[in-house]
């Protein structure tokens, strides 16, 4: 796609909902407030919540038209539900939006123009702050490299670039979409690797971020929780690839051990590429509010509140 067709390209925002009533309008409101431009859109993908997800969403249709609700009949995870969302997009730019996270405003008009003048196909925020109850409760932060985003930055670390990120939909289109497997675990991870492998020009942005809603009832919390189940579904999503790694990690990765163990420890071994320096991984800063042993203590107050 050329920069002139990108600059006067709309933006979809894409958002998959399942069971987030307590969360969704506030999500979306973020969107809306500080963030709409006319000709924009907004696909909320319902995936067969059983609470009062859609009807909040009906609710703020009627006063913004722009908002199109695809409802799944039976959950099918985020994955697909964010494809079947791609699919019915209309314009040529996707924004990923989760529906229990927060948007600064005026940060994606910002980030679109960080797109369009690298000439790149997905362009990230480089922070991620973490909250539980209230955005002003951000327990850490996730800083990721700023600049061109390599596949070596990618695996340097267990710090990436999060799932809210703006990307044509035509390298959408190259790549096959999102993998469908795992049901949501790792989705925009195994979405990152599949554009970066592809040639795809990835940019994060600097000085940027969004606030992510760190809570027990988490997609990732959730799925966490099977041993070693993180490791094996990055495996999956890496082997295809392993041609492009260097051998003895790709040995390492293959291993009784490896294969269990190799995404959670990448921050103590990264994994090379040939014939590729060493990326630079991202970190993660703790704020006043989760400082050292505190951490957890915190982390259990928060949530006994909030839930």
């Amino acid at each position: 796609m050329k920069n002139k067709q990108q600059i006067s390209s709309n933006i979809s925002f894409v958002m998959p909902a399942f069971n987030c009533d307590k969360t969704i309008s506030q999500s979306l409101c973020s969107i809306i407030k500080g963030n709409y431009k006319s000709g924009d859109e907004i696909i909320v993908v319902n995936d067969g919540s059983n609470d009062k997800t859609q009807q909040i969403v009906k609710n703020l249709q009627k006063k913004y038209p722009f908002i199109n609700i695809i409802n799944n009949l039976k959950n099918k995870g985020c994955p697909v539900s964010r494809n079947i969302g791609i699919k019915k997009a209309k314009n040529q730019l996707i924004f990923n939006f989760d529906s229990d996270d927060i948007l600064v405003p005026g940060s994606v008009k910002k980030l679109k123009k960080h797109l369009i003048d690298n000439n790149a196909d997905v362009a990230a925020f480089a922070e991620i702050h973490f909250f539980i109850d209230r955005i002003k409760n951000v327990t850490h932060k996730w800083v990721c490299k700023s600049g061109l985003f390599t596949l070596a930055d990618f695996l340097a670390g267990s710090v990436v670039p999060g799932g809210n990120f703006i990307y044509t939909k035509s390298s959408w289109e190259r790549i096959g979409g999102y993998w469908e497997y795992g049901r949501g675990l790792h989705e925009f991870w195994g979405f990152e690797l599949k554009q970066i492998v592809s040639g795809s020009k990835f940019v994060v942005m600097p000085d940027s971020y969004y606030y992510h809603r760190y809570g027990h009832n988490s997609l990732y919390i959730r799925e966490s929780k099977d041993e070693y189940h993180s490791s094996l579904v990055a495996t999956k999503m890496i082997k295809p690839f392993f041609h492009l790694l260097h051998p003895e990690d790709v040995a390492y990765i293959k291993s009784a051990h490896g294969s269990k163990h190799w995404f959670e420890n990448l921050t103590n071994h990264q994994i090379r590429v040939k014939n590729c320096r060493l990326g630079e991984p991202g970190r993660i800063e703790y704020t006043k509010l989760t400082t050292g042993k505190k951490f957890l203590e915190t982390i259990k107050k928060l949530l006994k509140k909030s839930f």
